[in-house]
């Protein structure tokens, strides 16, 4: 006789398991409800990164194009002097805007593939796709940028 499936002596048949208890049945519910509220602060951080990624992006991108009528600036340092160009701050903005953006993706998507080892129902994320357009749209600026176009 086996451990899982207890039969009973006259009949022969399994016996069914028997139904879980109130606290089981109450414990897995919360555990449903953890694991939805950790998706959701997830969601939450990535939309977080998906404006200061945007903010970063625009405004290097609006550095950029009005680069020709602002002059380079000059920064003092302990030894020397630098001359930094506005381009050079326009460039540095969309590709750490765009960077950041992408390393939040990744982030939020290892995150969900936790969660969904741990039960979490498949589901479309407006905020990833989202963030994946504008890491496209980031790579298309920088590209406008160095181009000239």
């Amino acid at each position: 006789m086996s451990d899982e499936t207890a039969q009973s002596p006259p009949t022969g048949e399994p016996t069914p398991a028997p139904p879980p208890d109130t606290a089981t049945r109450l414990a897995l519910q919360r555990t449903d409800l953890a694991i939805e509220r950790t998706y959701w602060a997830a969601e939450r951080t990535l939309m977080g990164w998906i404006r200061t990624a945007l903010a970063m992006i625009s405004f290097g991108f609006t550095l950029g194009k009005i680069s020709q009528a602002l002059q380079d600036v000059t920064v003092k340092g302990l030894l020397r002097e630098h001359t930094l160009s506005v381009e050079t701050v326009a460039y540095f903005l969309v590709v750490l805007g765009t960077a950041a953006l992408v390393a939040a993706a990744v982030q939020y998507a290892a995150r969900v593939h936790e969660l969904r080892k741990q039960g979490l129902p498949r589901q479309v994320s407006i905020a990833f796709v989202v963030s994946v357009v504008l890491s496209l749209v980031g790579g298309l600026v920088f590209t406008a940028l160095v181009l000239h176009l």
